[in-house]
């Protein structure tokens, strides 16, 4: 008999299932796991995550959990998926938990607001490091004036920027726009706030750390594949949590599995997949992402206006609360300008009746900054997105996307 690996095909289901249950049943010897112990499923109603809860089940029953943590920036297709897919894999309707930020936090972000906005502060990292921006609670300074003329483009009525930014530093009932108000912005690449307080921290605290407290051992099953990213292909299979490492795991039961795999499972159980693959995306949760590509962004201007707008309505309260923001929008003399001269940031100059660059910033951007674009807005980011490379010749092929017939990037039309 040959000693080679077996070659698993894409279609045989059932062999790579075993090889699950068999792997689990390893890990599980070798963690030295009791055999109660209680499964909970990270379900974000994607394919992934809904082929791990496909299994989970399958091989387990009524001992496995699945949550979803609802971050308020999700299609309403992807939530009415997670509140009926039980109904489909035959499990207990998935646990649906959502952060909810209170006042009292906003109190005490309005009162850090107070105590630190009117001083005069030094930037302390990047492009602008040490550069002192002026008070953003006086209206009787040259800034303070020219800030007015700033909140007259921008349609609002307040005297200074702390007034503004208090008026918008309530509860907004929307868990994704009040963690932005409170950061002060979106989130970004090194920065994702969204994800750590809006899913992880949330799912771990509503569903997992009760169990934790009452002695249970947990094992976290999680539909993570390797192919996705390089930095999710080194991920080991199995793990103990830091968070709580002699009483909870990670297990990513189809690390190696590739997208063919995930939809021939679904094919296999008679699942229908979220909606939303047959409409385009080629990835489900938020709607859009911060960090999207140009091709999701076009997708969902062209089939989800709605929700393009309502990012742009976050834009327009975000960028009150940002300190940054306010500075920038009076307009201030770019650095890369005065780098160019080997010159101070500050000192007034005219080399050869050259004016320095003034870099203006009007938004706290949903998308962050784009192409060339330094602080665009929603809007401004769906035009970028509607081009080719290079951003200045619109794509024909995205400019007559039919909304009306099924586009799959996983061969799902039939």
């Amino acid at each position: 008999m040959s000693n080679a690996a077996m070659i698993i095909v894409p279609t045989d289901i059932r062999e790579k299932v075993r090889e699950i249950e068999a792997a689990y049943t390893r890990y599980l010897a070798e963690f030295r796991i009791p055999d109660d112990h209680k499964i909970v499923v990270n379900f974000s109603a994607g394919k992934d995550s809904t082929t791990t809860a496909t299994v989970a089940h399958h091989l387990f029953g009524g001992r496995v959990t699945n949550v979803m943590a609802d971050n308020d920036n999700e299609h309403e297709l992807t939530v009415e998926f997670a509140r009926s897919i039980h109904e489909q894999i035959g499990c207990a309707p998935v646990q649906i938990v959502k952060r909810v930020y209170t006042d009292a936090e906003f109190e005490r972000r309005r009162q850090s607001l107070r105590d630190r906005w009117p001083q005069r502060q030094a930037i302390r990292m990047g492009a602008y490091r040490g550069v002192v921006m002026p008070s953003l609670a006086r209206a009787d300074t040259k800034f303070g004036q020219a800030w007015q003329r700033t909140a007259e483009r921008w349609g609002i009525e307040f005297d200074t920027p702390l007034s503004a930014a208090l008026s918008v530093l309530r509860p907004s009932g929307n868990s994704f726009l009040d963690a932005a108000l409170l950061h002060g912005k979106f989130p970004m690449m090194r920065d994702r706030f969204c994800t750590d307080e809006l899913k992880i921290q949330i799912a771990f605290d509503a569903a997992i750390k009760p169990l934790l407290d009452d002695g249970e051992v947990v094992v976290q099953w999680s539909g993570v594949r390797a192919d996705e990213s390089d930095k999710r292909a080194g991920y080991a299979r199995f793990a103990s949590d830091e968070r709580d490492p002699d009483y909870l795991y990670n297990f990513l039961p189809i690390h190696q599995w590739s997208a063919a795999d995930v939809f021939a499972l679904h094919k296999y159980f008679g699942i229908k997949p979220n909606p939303l693959y047959t409409q385009g995306a080629s990835r489900v949760g938020c709607m859009n992402c911060v960090l999207s590509t140009k091709e999701e962004i076009s997708e969902t201007a062209a089939r989800w206006p709605e929700h393009i707008e309502k990012h742009h309505a976050w834009e327009k309260k975000v960028r009150l609360a940002s300190r940054w923001v306010h500075w920038m929008s009076v307009g201030t003399v770019s650095q890369a300008w005065m780098k160019k001269f080997d010159l101070p940031l500050g000192r007034a100059v005219q080399l050869y009746g050259l004016e320095p660059d003034v870099q203006r910033i009007e938004w706290s951007g949903f998308y962050g900054p784009r192409g060339t674009m330094g602080a665009p807005s929603a809007m401004d980011v769906v035009e970028w997105a509607k081009t080719g490379r290079g951003g200045k010749v619109y794509d024909l092929v995205k400019a007559s996307l039919d909304t009306a017939v099924c586009s799959s990037r996983y061969g799902l039309c039939e």
